[in-house]
């Protein structure tokens, strides 16, 4: 009930008794903040007492018609931290990520039950489903009909945050873009994903993440290996994973501008924004001149990287040992980092490059790294990795292993961090959201629905009877 605008007195009232319920297990009595604790007492960082999961967006409603992975993905991850998140579907046209599970393995995918919907052509889901929405309602609505779109309508009435991905001029026809939509709900929160943005010759345009994040940013150029190279290997996800999180943290931050003002307002993602910020260094080096970006010297972006052919600084470049274990090292600071790698493989200056220490790298040419690059080659390939490890231990020489994505899922370091998550009921763990907050844990809790599960639920916490819920079922407004 506190009045918008607040007065600072009112706000700070509203914010301490929000900020008590959510992380009331370590702030003393009277403070506002974890860095106002009283003396002697530890702030939450250091309380011995664990955080609650699923509290910190508890009372936030979303209503999401969107598909596919990015604003989904974006959506999960509140109701991660406890929002209540409602997906709206077509009664005749589930979400496309449904229908990836159909292949899934049915000894490993993550929940059985929706994977033999999905193989019974009844929505349902297989792994990739559950990752994406999991924690969430399903309800089916036709909202290009006018009565599936005054369901809507009257669902976001209820919410604090609705999330869509249809491009712009399909929002348009049914009134539920923006501009309509702000005007009769002044203190919601629009989220609004596409693949290209709202503005631009491209507003309409389709585009996925290898579209719009990956090709249509240079992003697919940059990575290939060389020239030559006539395509990329692109993981499916890639881009929409990268955004979600980023769209995520912005309804965050619109939810937090609404508590201090009461307004609403426009949270406006795109893929084709999210790849050219992934980018900005290439991007900026390009701008500035700088050799790296206008493609001279011995490591620029269009120099090859096929062994055999690269030419490297040799301390921040990649090299396979005897059994075939692709290590990368991590000696950015060249002239600080390639006399100890030098040390470590045994070779000098003078054997590689001809010239006394300590190494002028603006004496070395091109052709010269490329000669040396190749003789380190060798060198790296005549030990196993086992066999290396102490040496560079030895010598400090910073590297990785490049894994396999097979693999990782059994890396320590993957499990040490908690991004695995088993959730009661499923096969196999889901993936925790990669940012880690102090007052609430964010952990999925549960499963994806099933298609249309809370349909009854929803429509009848709006009001709608038994029989008014049966004559939208005969006119095919829901299901």
């Amino acid at each position: 009930n506190t009045p918008y605008p607040p007065t600072p007195t009112a706000y700070r009232t509203a914010m301490a008794q929000r900020i008590r319920r959510i992380a009331g297990h370590c702030l003393p009595t009277g403070s506002v903040s974890c860095g106002d604790a009283a003396p002697g007492q530890a702030p939450c960082a250091g309380s011995p007492n664990p955080a609650p999961n699923g509290e910190l967006l508890k009372g936030i409603r979303v209503v999401e018609l969107a598909t596919v992975i990015a604003a989904p993905t974006a959506c999960a991850q509140l109701a991660d931290l406890g929002a209540e998140v409602i997906k709206v579907e077509s009664p005749t046209n589930p979400d496309m990520s449904r229908n990836w599970g159909i292949n899934d393995d049915p000894r490993c995918t993550a929940d059985t039950k929706l994977q033999k919907e999905v193989k019974a052509r009844q929505g349902g889901g297989g792994s990739a489903y559950v990752q994406i929405n999991r924690g969430k309602k399903s309800i089916l609505v036709d909202f290009q009909k006018p009565e599936g779109a005054r369901v809507v309508k009257e669902l976001i009435a209820t919410a604090d945050v609705f999330v869509t991905n249809i491009r712009l001029q399909g929002l348009q026809k049914v009134g539920l873009d923006y501009e309509t939509i702000h005007k009769e709900f002044p203190r919601l929160i629009y989220g609004h994903f596409t693949a290209f943005g709202r503005e631009g010759p491209k507003v309409n345009d389709p585009g996925y993440d290898y579209g719009a994040f990956w090709a249509n940013t240079g992003i697919g150029d940059l990575i290939r290996s060389c020239e030559q190279s006539s395509s990329v290997r692109v993981p499916p996800g890639f881009g929409d994973n990268a955004a979600a999180v980023q769209f995520a943290g912005h309804i965050g931050l619109a939810l937090y501008h609404r508590e201090m003002t009461g307004e609403g307002q426009l949270v406006d993602a795109t893929l084709f924004r999210s790849g050219l910020q992934a980018i900005t260094m290439a991007l900026l080096l390009n701008l500035a001149g700088h050799p790296m970006g206008i493609c001279q010297g011995p490591r620029h972006f269009r120099s090859s990287q096929r062994m055999g052919d690269r030419s490297t600084l040799i301390a921040s470049a990649y090299f396979r040992t005897k059994d075939k274990v692709l290590l990368q090292l991590l000696g950015e600071d060249a002239p600080r980092h390639i006399p100890r790698t030098l040390k470590a493989i045994g070779a000098s200056t003078q054997d590689l490059f001809g010239l006394d220490p300590p190494l002028d790298l603006s004496k070395v040419s091109i052709d010269q790294w490329k000669e040396a690059t190749r003789r380190v080659d060798g060198i790296f390939a005549s030990k196993t990795y086992e066999e290396w490890r102490p040496i560079l231990k030895k010598y400090d020489v910073w590297h990785v292993v490049v894994q396999r994505f097979e693999d990782i899922m059994n890396d320590e370091q993957v499990k040490a961090t908690g991004m695995l998550v088993d959730v009661p009921g499923l096969q196999h763990p889901l993936l925790h959201s990669p940012i880690f907050m102090g007052a609430d844990k964010g952990i999925p809790t549960r499963s994806a629905p099933s298609f249309g599960e809370h349909t009854e639920e929803v429509l009848g916490s709006l009001g709608y009877s038994t029989k008014d819920q049966e004559d939208l079922r005969k006119a095919g407004v829901v299901r």
